[in-house]
């Protein structure tokens, strides 16, 4: 042996390297957000590698809620009508939806206001016809992300072609070919003015399937007039798994946007894939609704508690208790260098369509809404207590304005025993102050002699409140018209 004494040397290294015990590595913890996370040296333990495999699962399920906000909105508005005019998804139709009974069903609809509303699923009734009049009827078509792809409001006669995606047009076509990159779409239109004029416009619009183009069919208007007793289905996202089963179905139908292929990645996670049967596992499900739970209180969050970091735009004054419900989005939704994400998120939470209209910066045009969901103290607005609103005088609205109260559970107008929930500057009987300024009271129970100011809330049920500036005028642009908070009267 030429060295032993390196012999040795090794030997020994050799010897205390393997007889070192697994209890001696060195295990460390790391405080985090997740809470403490383990490892062994540099590497996770199984356990906590475990713990983060679910947690990434239900972060993913969380986020996914967010990002299906507007999408789902649609994808609930559209069995809603067809279960409650008791119509079914081959049928080309408009819905006549005003009053207290009519617009209920409806995510933040306006009672002042009367709605004609149409959705078709392309896929099943092939691509559909419109025919527009002359005359002020101003609407648009939406695609199912909420999307605005065609404003009407021209004044003239049109006639436009919905496509679906792939949906080829005919030789010869007549007309404005209007392309959605999704199969559900959304046809809406409101007449503006009074009278005969406006009554005639609102059924004057002519929807029917290209398939029917050489003979059409007379165009199916139904009233909603939900009787006593009738089942109502309801606009409102659920909150169990049929939030995931109606994704599922979007999923399948319609075809993937390049903008959602990894939110697509992580549905698969989930058990939600294109082309096969949505099939969770029990775990998947529990992921699942965890997820849902968070979710939809997180897009509670970003919809009703807007913060100038993430929406620069949407508060309304320095301090004065109301958001713009829009949330600074623009409908288009696809920027320059980047989607909008949590403006979609907190628009599709709890109101319905977009239109340019809705986001018009011309005074004079379109329409305009500030949403209050807390009263001056921070808390929340409550059934059971009273409260005011000072409405000062001369609201900036070329038009009209109103002022309307929905429960915060579903988002639809408040349901009470007087059966109204808007006051507006068109009720009759409306009491104005000396200076021509309104107090609006929001309570169960009237007070005395202001019955015509109050709208009834419940006790037990939180609320929030819309005011709607029709023809918005440069001081709301401005915001150098006073905003007050809802005050509590105690």
């Amino acid at each position: 042996m030429k060295n032993p004494t390196r012999f040795i040397v090794a030997l020994v290294a050799v010897i205390t390297c393997t007889t070192v015990p697994p209890s001696a590595l060195a295990q460390t913890v790391q405080e985090t957000f997740l809470g403490k996370l383990e490892f062994q040296g540099q590497t996770i333990t199984k356990e906590t590698a475990e713990l983060l495999h679910r947690r990434l699962l239900q972060q993913r399920a969380t986020q996914l809620v967010t990002w299906a906000m507007p999408m789902m909105n649609f994808n609930t508005l559209y069995p809603a009508m067809l279960s409650n005019q008791k119509m079914t998804e081959n049928d080309v139709f408009f819905s006549l939806c005003d009053g207290y009974d009519g617009v209920y069903p409806y995510m933040t609809a306006n009672v002042t206001t009367p709605y004609t509303i149409a959705m078709s699923d392309l896929s099943k009734t092939g691509p559909v016809v419109l025919d527009l009049p002359a005359g002020e009827i101003y609407g648009v078509v939406n695609d199912a992300w909420m999307q605005p792809i065609k404003e009407i409001g021209s004044g003239k006669p049109e006639t436009l072609l919905l496509l679906g995606p792939g949906q080829k047009t005919p030789e010869g076509f007549n007309g404005e070919i209007v392309q959605s990159n999704t199969f559900l779409v959304l046809y809406f239109y409101r007449a503006l003015g009074t009278g005969d004029e406006a009554t005639k416009l609102r059924t004057a619009v002519q929807a029917y399937k290209l398939s029917e183009a050489k003979n059409p069919p007379k165009t199916n208007f139904i009233k909603y007039a939900p009787k006593s007793g009738d089942k109502v289905e309801l606009n409102t996202q659920p909150r169990d798994m049929r939030f995931w089963e109606l994704v599922n179905e979007y999923v399948q139908r319609e075809p993937t946007a390049d903008r959602d292929r990894f939110f697509y990645a992580w549905l698969k996670d989930l058990g939600i894939e294109k082309g096969k049967p949505f099939k969770p596992t029990a775990q998947q499900k529990e992921i699942l609704q965890q997820g849902l739970d968070v979710g939809m209180a997180m897009s509670q969050a970003i919809s009703f508690n807007k913060t100038r970091e993430m929406f620069p735009t949407s508060l309304y004054g320095k301090d004065s208790g109301f958001e713009d419900a829009m949330a600074g989005m623009n409908p288009k939704i696809d920027m320059p260098t980047y989607s909008q994400f949590n403006e979609r998120a907190s628009y599709g939470f709890e109101a319905t369509t977009t239109s340019a209209g809705m986001v018009s910066r011309v005074a004079g045009e379109g329409s305009a809404y500030l949403g209050s969901y807390y009263d001056a103290d921070g808390n929340a607005l409550m059934g059971g207590n009273h409260y005011t609103l000072h409405v000062g005088p001369n609201p900036p609205a070329a038009n009209f304005w109103s002022v309307t109260v929905y429960d915060i559970e579903n988002r639809l107008i408040i349901r009470n025993k007087s059966r109204r929930s808007d006051r507006s500057s068109r009720t009759e009987g409306l009491i104005k102050n000396d200076d021509s300024s309104v107090d609006l009271y929001f309570g169960p129970t009237a007070p005395e002699g202001k019955e015509k100011n109050w709208v009834q809330t419940n006790k037990g049920q939180s609320f929030f409140v819309y005011l709607r500036l029709y023809g918005p005028e440069q001081a709301y642009f401005d915001q150098t018209f006073p905003m007050s908070k809802i005050e509590q009267v105690r």
